[in-house]
């Protein structure tokens, strides 16, 4: 985690520097996120930064395939979602994290079992989760992180405000090259369960499931596909 942080900053101040095969020089993510210097910031509504631009937080220890048969087992990893960039720190936790480009898929172990993939979406290649496949159909959560910055002038009685990276999410039916939207919203759910929309509903509140959870939609995709 420190290793990872360490990363974020340097990926702020544009300093990062990854060897992956060659040393390179990796370019800041975004020309906005460099008003974090030191002490003093540009954006006077902002008490900080909170979040990161990789899907987690904290890297999980993953299993990761690679190009031509090898792979690494219980590596930490992280997804650099705005650039579909994949991390990794084979020396664990506290190594230098490297840029990893020959993966094929990425599977986080336990007892809910995460898997990741590059799927075509939207017009571009994408790393997505897998929630369910089944007879050419894929189904699949798209995770996108954004910085959203206060919007008011801060004052004696409010509290501190940050600039905080939002966690959205999508879900998509992917069947060749087409891909429909699954909406977590009512109507969106019941055009997506159709004529079993009740038996969804009911399923939901016994297992007390929240579709924004890409864990809790898997479980309701398997229930209405499988």
């Amino acid at each position: 985690m420190k290793r990872f942080t360490t990363f974020l900053l340097m990926l702020i101040l544009g300093l990062g520097y990854i060897p992956f095969a060659k040393s390179q020089t990796v370019p800041s993510l975004n020309n906005q996120y460099q008003q974090y210097l030191g002490t003093f910031r540009i954006n006077p509504k902002s008490d900080g930064l909170k979040g990161t631009p990789f899907l987690f937080d904290t890297p999980p220890l993953g299993k990761i395939a690679l190009d031509g048969g090898k792979d690494y087992s219980e590596i930490p990893f992280n997804i650099l979602l705005e650039k579909n960039e994949v991390y990794i720190q084979p020396g664990g936790e506290d190594s230098e994290p490297l840029l990893l480009r020959n993966w094929k898929w990425i599977e986080i172990p336990g007892e809910e079992v995460r898997n990741f993939r590059m799927e075509y979406l939207q017009g571009k290649p994408q790393v997505v989760e897998i929630l369910f496949e089944k007879e050419g159909e894929k189904f699949i959560a798209s995770h996108k992180k954004t910085l959203v910055r206060p919007s008011s002038q801060r004052d004696g009685y409010s509290g501190p405000q940050y600039d905080t990276f939002r966690h959205d999410i999508k879900y998509f039916i992917l069947k060749g090259m087409q891909a429909t939207e699954i909406k977590t919203n009512s109507a969106g759910l019941k055009e997506w369960a159709g004529n079993r929309n009740d038996e969804l509903k009911e399923f939901m509140k016994e297992k007390k499931l929240n579709p924004d959870n890409p864990l809790d939609m898997k479980k309701m995709i398997t229930f209405l596909v499988k």
